[in-house]
């Protein structure tokens, strides 16, 4: 009577042991294919068969497939970002691509939930942006837009001469 409950619990853990071992994809694998985005572009692309790596802070945390791109910014910038998708979309800003607690901004309903955006300003360096969707039922086809201001020295407003009243009348010499 032993030996057959023995067999029995030794063929469920043999069963179960295949699914205990499986790995959970982590956002670190999301960050190994980034894409290249740069100030002015509008890249169109698509989340549908992506598998669900990494999380936001909006959007019930983004529970779909994501694409991540790379902005690299030679100075600080302010940068505004839209996306638009035939999904229920999200789009995220981190500093550290893998690191969710690195997260700038999220948002998930810019005019609706099929258009995302964030303006921030943002220092030097490379940024990455997460096109995401609300639900795991949520991919599709998407369209990205950038751009990025450089927040530099800004145009004096001090003329560089006195105005006409404040001068000095000349007088001829004789």
């Amino acid at each position: 009577m032993l030996r057959p409950t023995f067999i029995a619990l030794a063929s469920l853990l043999l069963v179960a042991a295949p699914v205990a071992s499986q790995t959970v994809p982590s956002s670190g694998d999301a960050c190994r294919r980034v894409t290249a985005l740069v100030d002015g572009s509008t890249v169109q692309g698509s989340t549908d068969g992506l598998v669900d790596r990494a999380h936001a802070s909006c959007a019930r945390q983004a529970l779909s497939g994501e694409r991540v791109y790379a902005l690299r910014l030679d100075q600080a910038s302010h940068v505004s970002l839209r996306v638009a998708a035939d999904y229920d979309v999200a789009l995220y800003v981190r500093r550290e691509c893998a690191d969710e607690v690195s997260e700038l901004a999220c948002n998930d309903d810019l005019e609706d939930a099929h258009h995302a955006g964030v303006d921030l300003d943002l220092a030097a360096g490379t940024w990455f942006v997460f096109v995401d969707g609300y639900d795991s039922d949520s991919s599709g086809r998407f369209t990205l837009s950038v751009s990025a201001r450089p927040m530099g020295a800004r145009l004096s407003r001090t003329p560089s001469r006195a105005p006409v009243a404040a001068r000095t009348p000349s007088r001829p010499t004789s």
